[in-house]
Formats: structure tokens, sequence, C-alpha cells
């Protein structure tokens, strides 16, 4: 099994849909290999210029007389910006102290990439020769994915100004007026002094052609939308707080999307490297956790990010790309993408995620209930019919539904009467909710549950959404409201009747049912997500409230995704045993809607403390190390930064810790 390279030492700056990786010096040297490491093609990681989902310049590594700096320090600073500091001590000096300083800064915006190198002596006075190496090899996302790499390509066109590539409607272009030897390097020469720092500049202007499906969305001047809101003009919170909201918003910032077919219609991209364009449930997740800093005028992300998915509502029954009338998709790519270690061809519209289209008609009743943009509330309600229609098919006891979409039509046993999901085409994805690695559903005894898999969470977003779409059909004059409610007490009543069940601890809701209806009896994460939706009571919710903080699943820095005591436990599993920072939010979201405000505030100050341990950020997911044995957060190798749900959720952070947002 291909192990994915390694991201949690490396640095990312991103401004969708480009971004820039540098390795743990700050340099963009090509792959990055462990310690030791003696098989060139497993790194620990990589570094480059991408865009969209191909990497463009796999290196651009510089010398000073021929010496490469030592690195300093990087930092990362708002608007996309990194800044590496490094010293070139192979440079004599007077004393033993170091004579050479070199300050370089990346400045990434959509498409364009700007570096500057600034270079500052003790010396009275230093002839210097400065030279970049380049090398673009556009390697495709899914291979780099598999540590796959590509050999590098020759520039097609160059002359003593600029380097130019192109490949499959691919284009890059290296501008250093001047400077482009002919090896295709840059190359300056210059003189420095004390006080007189020698400086050059060049840029990478990266495009894709017209089969990208994404684009940039730069925000519009008259929106103060969360995600191009200036940290500045938000009630800024004090000390790490305020270190991890205002980071926080500027990777929201670089996240910043667009459909081409859409362009008016932002939404935040799931994350960075791998899921850089549209998700149903990620963007979705994001837009909810971001909508009280949503202004909803001109460019609101909840709108744009409803419009954005429901341009692509499913339409037809398709089993290869699990597409049925009314679905919300799962993901939106350019071209087909396969990942042969994992089994997996999905489609370019790939739909199978059985938790989109609640979570899309949730946001779209919490846009409405904001009173921050009626009319794009209104111009949905076709679709929200139409996904209302879909909710109701999936989750109703014998009800007619796409091949492989619920247990069987009438059936007593397995899990008729709940959304659920299995793959029917044989090379989607297994699992079809947020944990959707293949090992995620599994029995306290470490077996693996076989589908159609009903998971608890997605019957809260159910519920959820039937009873606030009825309201909103009922205010708006549309059909179907009555039924939805009906649709909803019912399911409230089979949930409880089949869903809860008990260990030595008391009872739970279990995680999910498996194809013949029998619980997953392990406590996970996924209950969390419960809380706040009205599928629960008051008791229950209770129950639910007293678990999240119990030992067994709070580790002092978040929520693991399944129970401690579970046979497939493990700290670096991806799902079975990690901590995910949306996760923890959003059962912090869930307690603060049911009242749980102690236990809000406890889980807030281990993602606080945990953020702390990653420059005040919060990655995609970490290691599930509990803080009794480590007093900082592990880092979980592979997690992706910045990710569109985990920078969205200091601001349920900041809720639960009373600042006011």
């Amino acid at each position: 099994m291909t192990v994915q390279p390694g991201l949690h030492r490396q640095y990312c700056s991103v401004a969708a849909p480009t971004q820039l990786w540098l390795d743990p010096d700050g340099r963009l040297a090509g792959e990055v290999k462990p310690p030791g490491a003696g098989d060139p093609a497993d790194p620990a990681g990589f570094t480059g210029l991408l865009h969209g989902d191909t990497r463009m310049l796999s290196r651009a590594l510089v010398r000073v007389n021929g010496l490469e700096p030592e690195p300093a320090t990087v930092e990362a600073e708002p608007g996309g910006i990194l800044r590496v500091r490094g010293l070139v001590r192979g440079i004599p000096g007077p004393t033993e102290d170091p004579a050479v300083e070199l300050l370089q800064t990346w400045t990434v915006t959509p498409g364009l990439v700007r570096h500057t190198l600034q270079l500052r002596t003790s010396l009275d006075s230093l002839d210097v020769d400065v030279e970049v190496e380049l090398a673009a090899d556009f390697t495709d996302m899914a291979q780099i994915r598999l540590s796959r790499f590509r050999d590098p390509s020759a520039p097609i066109a160059a002359d003593d100004s600029a380097l130019r590539w192109r490949e499959d409607g691919k284009a890059l272009a290296v501008a250093a007026p001047g400077a482009v030897t002919p090896e295709g390097r840059l190359a300056w020469r210059g003189t420095l002094g004390r006080g007189r720092p020698f400086e050059a500049e060049w840029q990478a202007v990266v495009t894709d052609d017209d089969d990208a499906v994404v684009a940039a969305r730069p925000p519009a001047a008259s929106t103060a939308a969360a995600a191009s809101m200036p940290a500045s003009r938000l009630p800024r919170p004090a000390g790490a707080l305020g270190l991890l909201l205002d980071n926080s918003l500027d990777e929201v910032a670089g996240l910043r999307l667009a459909t081409r077919q859409l362009p008016d219609a932002p939404f935040i991209a799931a994350g960075a490297p791998w899921y850089f364009t549209l998700f149903g449930r990620d963007s979705l997740w994001a837009a909810r956790l971001l909508l009280p800093l949503d202004t909803g005028v001109d460019t609101g992300l909840a709108a744009g990010t409803l419009r954005a998915l429901a341009a692509f509502q499913g339409t037809r029954t398709d089993a290869a790309a699990a597409e049925e009338p009314g679905k919300i998709l799962h993901e939106l790519r350019s071209k087909e993408l396969v990942l042969e270690s994992q089994g997996l061809r999905l489609p370019p519209v790939y739909f199978g995620a059985v938790d989109s289209t609640p979570l899309w008609l949730c946001l779209l009743a919490e846009l409405w209930r904001s009173g921050r943009d009626e009319a794009a509330v209104r111009f949905l309600l076709p679709n929200a019919a139409r996904a209302a229609q879909w909710l109701l098919a999936a989750g109703t006891p014998g009800s007619s539904t796409a091949p492989g979409s619920s247990a069987e039509p009438g059936s007593s046993v397995g899990n008729g009467g709940f959304l659920s999901y299995r793959d029917a085409s044989g090379h989607g994805l297994s699992n079809q909710g947020w944990k959707d690695s293949r090992d995620a559903m599994q029995f306290r005894d470490g077996r693996q549950a076989e589908g159609p898999i009903a998971l608890s969470e997605v019957q809260g977003y159910a519920y959820q959404a039937a009873v606030e779409t009825a309201e909103l059909f009922d205010a708006f004059g549309e059909p179907s409201g009555q039924a939805l409610r009906d649709f909803a007490a019912a399911l409230r009543l089979r949930f409880r009747e089949r869903f809860w069940v008990a260990d030595d601890a008391g009872a739970f809701p279990a995680m999910a049912l498996d194809g013949h209806g029998v619980a997953l009896d392990v406590p996970g994460s996924n209950m969390g997500h419960l809380l706040g939706t009205g599928i629960l009571d008051a008791a229950e919710a209770r129950i639910v409230a007293d678990r999240m903080v119990s030992p067994e699943l709070f580790s002092g820095y978040g929520v693991h995704t399944i129970s401690r005591r579970a046979a497939g436990f493990w700290p670096f599993s991806y799902h079975c045993g990690s901590v995910w920072s949306h996760d923890t939010a959003i059962a912090i979201r869930g307690l603060l809607a049911d009242g749980f405000i102690a236990e809000a505030r406890t889980l807030a100050d281990g993602l606080l403390a945990a953020a702390a341990s990653f420059g005040h950020r919060l990655p995609e997911v970490f290691a599930g190390v509990r803080a009794e044995d480590s007093g900082v957060a592990v880092p979980y190798p592979a997690s992706c930064h910045p990710q569109a749900w985990s920078s969205a959720s200091a601001v349920v952070i900041a809720q639960a810790m009373g600042a006011g947002l």
C-alpha cells in the first residue's frame, strides 16, 4: 500500500486555484526525503507551485555564489505570503559570525506567484552571483498523491526575459527580464554592502485551459462575506483565540473559488493540496460554520455555495456517478479521478455522498432564517423541492430509490427507512459519509460493517432538513411541508428504536446500522453531530453531551473519531482514532445549540490548545494522542492544510469562548 506524502512539516500558501508548497527549510527543491531514506520513489513530502490539479513548477532552488543558504526561519503572513530567512554561511566575514543573510518572499495570488530575493551583509562590499535553478514537470495531483513524479519538461520557448512551458492546455511562464541564461536558469550579478542590500525578483504565471471547472473568485468590493472579510473588521479576541481567528479567516480567503459556470457564486474549496475544488459536504459545512460572518450582500458565501451546488443537482439515475434525481453532488473535477491504490475511479461530477443533500437543505433554511438573502432563497426553491423529494424517497421505508442507495424497498429488516448508501459501481467510495475511508465503519471488535450503511449523523441531518425545509416551504407557500413534517416525526421514532445501544457506561447512539440492520456497537464522534439537529430529546442530548467529554472520546485536544476502547482504535488512523478539527467543532456547535455551554467550552479549550501546536492554525486532522501523554497535539503526517471546515471551525470556537461572533 502506497503511503501518501507527508504534509505536516511543509509550508503552504494558497490563493485558489493556485498553491505553493515549500519544504521544512523553506525551499522549493523537489521531493522531500525522510531522514535516511533509501527509496527515491517514496518521499516524505513534496514541494511545488501547483495550479488546479497540476504541479507546474517542481523546483526553484536558490544559490548565492554557488552556495545554498542555511535555513533560519519560515513565516506565513496574511495575503498568501511566505517569508524565508536564511544565512549564507559559506561566505566568510571578519569574525566567526555569519556575514550574509538572504530574505526570500513568496507572494501567492491566483495564477501568479512573485519571488523576491534580498541579500544583506555586514561586509563593506561583496560581489554576488545569485542563481535560481528551475524545473517544471506538470505532474497530475493524483500521481503526486501516490508519490509518483514525472521527469522535468524542457521549456518550449526561452529568451533573456522569460521561460515558457506548455503541456495539455496548461501553461507556465517564468518572467525575469535580463536574467534568463541559455541553460534555462535565472541569474543576477551585483554588489552589496553594509546598509546597501541587493535585490532581485522573478514571477511565475500559470494558466490552464477552458476544461478547468473552477476558477478564482475575487471578492467583490461591496461584500463583507467571511471568505473575504479582513480580520481587522471583525471583533477580534485577544491572545491565542485572536491569532487562530486571524489565521483561519486568512486561510478561508485563500480557499475561495467559483465554478466557471457560475463565476458570481463563491464557495470555499475543500482543502489543500488534494481537494482544491467544490465538495458538497465540505463546502456546505464551511459555509454553515461561517454563516455568522456572512453578510449575504452581493456575493454571500452561503448563497454562493448553495447556487454552485444547485447548478449540478442530479437529474437522472446513474450508478457509476451515484447520481439520483434531486441529489447534491459530492465532488466536482475537470476529469476522472483515478486512485489505483484505493481502487477508485470517480467521474468528474460524482454524487457519492449520502449527506450532501440534507446538508444543502439545512444551509438553505439557515440562510433564510438569518434574513440575509431572501432573493437567493426564493431563487433556489425549485432546487429545494427536488432535494426534498430525494430526501423523502431515500429515507422512507418501501419507497423506490436508485440502485444501491438504500435497503430493499419494503424491507422491515436491514436499514429501510433510513438514509443509507452502498457503492453500486464497484469503483466508487465504499463509505459515503464524512468518514469515507474503507475501514471507517467497524464494530467494537474491529469487524468491518457491510452495506448498505445508515449513518447516525445523516439521520440527524435529514431530520433537521425536513423540519426546517417544511417551515421554509410554508413561509413561501410551497407544497410538501406536511409530508416533510410527517417524514421527520417518523424518522425520529425509528431512530430512537433502532440506533440506541448500550455498553458498560450506559446508552448511546450507534455510529451506524449495517446492511442487516445491526447497530455498530462502538461509541464514535458521529453522535456529536446529532446535537442541535432536534432528533434527540433533552435526556438523550444530555447523554450524548456527557459522552463527548468522556475520557474514551475526548483526548484533551478534541474528540476521537471512535472510542479508545474499540479494537480498531489507533491514534494515527485516518478515521479510527484520530481527531478531526471540524468533527469536534460540529459537536461544539451542537452543544451550544442544546444549551451545554460548559461542555462546549471544554471541547473548545481542547481545540484551541491543539491549534497552538500548529502555529495557531487547525489542520484537517491530527493524531489521537491524549493531552496527558503529550504536551503538544501530535500531527497526522498526511493531514491537509489549510482545510475549509477546519479553518471555519475557528468561528465556532470563538462562539464557545463568548467572543460575540
